[in-house]
């Protein structure tokens, strides 16, 4: 992806429909997972998808060519879906979307392995809802985007330490919910 985004970014900006069809296939998917872990609506995601991408268009002549392309991309997206939690003041209790943190199928799983793997999907979104925003944009950007300290930095605008900072708490409180989780099963099961 990132070795093609000088020239995508390029292309865009002189008006290549190419440029925004390369952009499009690279981009889509990855920002609207992305999206659908932040926001657990499948449809909202797809506003805030074509919202961003709308944004990119309109927007490229403000795209340094110092900066990741890729980061400024997830910060237009992290910012429009930060928003649109704020102003619905999206509830914490609710269940993120299950196909934010998709597990792929494997036809040769056993039926008891894809319980397990159904009750992880299931643990991990709910975990994931208990987050803040800035909390799950960050365990996101890490876990789906495969993004480093450096480049979530300059996604959010935030320092390095802030990430690193976020990032621990996000993992300490997905520990500490998956304990609790299953201390409370144990003690059903008893």
């Amino acid at each position: 992806m990132k070795s093609r985004d000088p020239a995508i970014a390029e292309g865009i900006r002189r008006g290549d429909p190419g440029a925004f069809d390369a952009f499009f296939d690279l981009y889509s998917g990855p920002i609207l997972a992305y999206l659908r872990g932040m926001v657990g609506d499948a449809s909202l995601a797809d506003d805030l998808l074509q919202e961003t991408l709308l944004r990119v268009y309109r927007n490229i002549d403000r795209y340094e060519e110092r900066g990741a392309f890729r980061s400024w991309v997830f910060r237009i997206a992290t910012n429009l879906a930060v928003g649109e939690i704020r102003r619905r003041r999206y509830g914490s209790t609710d269940a993120l979307d299950e196909r934010a943190l998709e597990i792929p199928e494997r036809d040769d799983l056993d039926p008891h392995q894809r319980l397990e793997d159904e009750e992880r999907r299931r643990l991990v979104e709910a975990g994931l809802a208990t987050l803040a925003e800035e909390h799950r944009a960050v365990i996101l950007l890490r876990v789906r985007e495969g993004m480093g300290v450096a480049e979530i930095a300059r996604t959010l605008c935030v320092p390095e330490g802030t990430i690193k900072s976020r990032l621990h708490y996000a993992v300490h409180k997905l520990r500490e919910f998956a304990r609790k989780r299953e201390s409370g099963c144990k003690g059903a099961r008893e």
